[in-house]
């Protein structure tokens, strides 16, 4: 019964130190598309972020982003705008819909995976 118990408690340590380790993953940039039709999105452990819409853009968007289940939500720093995407397996997917209309000269449109 010890040794059942002792296997256990390890196994539940061990996935819990492989989940914390794939977390650290979501903080790192995406990007989409390629040279001057390209987009970064930079998350920050610290909930920071900052939003390359397009190497033509002179505007880029910091501000802090927040979670809710599968969304991501980027809120800019002066309150004007919010970029929302789905949280996928293979990045970040934008929405349109709930995100505000302005992408300075970004090439990306609803749907849009963000790698």
């Amino acid at each position: 019964m010890k040794n059942i118990r002792m296997i256990l408690v390890s196994s539940i340590l061990c996935g819990l130190m492989l989940c914390s380790c794939g977390s650290n993953e979501f903080y790192r940039t995406y990007t989409f598309g390629e040279g001057v039709d390209s987009s970064k999105v930079t998350l920050n452990e610290d909930g920071s972020f900052v939003f390359e819409f397009s190497p033509l853009s002179s505007y880029l968007g910091i501000g802090k982003f927040y979670l809710s289940g599968d969304r991501l939500t980027l809120k800019t720093s002066d309150g004007k705008y919010r970029y929302v995407f789905r949280i996928t397996d293979s990045g970040i997917e934008f929405d349109a819909d709930a995100s505000s209309d302005s992408l300075w000269f970004g090439q990306f449109t609803d749907g849009s995976l963000f790698e």
